[in-house]
């Protein structure tokens, strides 16, 4: 069973996640949710203030690296309206302790502890998880049509079209031409999303990022340069 708790070592503030199913220690820092440690059942808590001691110097820099990102995401408020491409967030509180977060008839309804506040940190990332699931529901719903559609308009054949929830890479293509496009592309405007995906069909004849790739993308979209330069002023996680 796992369990999860708020810790303390000297300074450090952390939630500590231990579970059978952990074979070893990792140690997480995120925008929203902090340093966050995920460890076996078995191993004591000296073991884990050992392990941060040893790694201090590494959380220090991923913590400062953190609060940059923080200045540039959404706070989401009382009465500030936020939308996905095809959902409205709502909130609402109760007296229970608990969260939850349903995604349904293009609604992204979270409900909080009234005694917590929107701000707390753990509502944040309710909302943010709630936001996320719209996104995969349009992002299946939209992606593989637009691939489609792309794909026949430029000539292209590909495989087949996964959605999933990477952070790393906004698409990629495999050998065998099956294309896989994140969720986070929902984020994007119509012009990027389309950009991405047109970069991965360029991929079914072009394997590397070599001249002919890059000459194949810009005929097809007229402006490379200034598309990957707008592209990388976002970043998957930062919204």
């Amino acid at each position: 069973m796992e369990q999860s708790v708020q810790k303390t070592f000297g300074n450090l503030q952390f939630r500590l996640i231990r579970s059978p199913r952990y074979r070893c220690m990792t140690i997480s820092v995120k925008p929203v949710e902090g340093v966050v440690v995920t460890c076996p059942a078995s191993l004591s808590d000296q073991e884990v203030y050992k392990v941060l001691q040893e790694k201090s110097h590494w959380i220090q820099r991923q913590s400062v690296r953190v609060a940059d990102w923080k200045n540039h995401f959404t706070r989401f408020e009382e009465g500030r309206e936020y939308r996905t491409r095809a959902h409205r967030l709502v909130t609402e509180t109760h007296a229970r302790p608990t969260i939850h977060i349903k995604v349904e008839k293009g609604i992204i309804k979270v409900i909080y502890p009234e005694f917590a506040g929107i701000g707390d940190p753990k509502v944040q990332a309710a909302i943010r998880k709630g936001v996320e699931e719209a996104w995969r529901i349009e992002a299946k719903s939209w992606l593989p049509e637009r691939t489609e559609q792309l794909a026949g308009k430029f000539g292209f054949r590909y495989g087949k079209v996964t959605v999933r929830d990477s952070r790393t890479r906004w698409g990629s293509c495999s050998w065998d031409n099956n294309i896989s496009l994140s969720l986070h592309l929902m984020m994007l405007p119509d012009h990027l999303i389309d950009y991405v995906i047109l970069h991965e069909l360029v991929h079914t004849v072009h394997k590397n990022h070599g001249k002919g790739f890059w000459q194949m993308l810009d005929t097809i979209t007229g402006g490379v340069q200034k598309l990957e330069k707008e592209i990388n002023s976002y970043q998957i996680g930062i919204y």
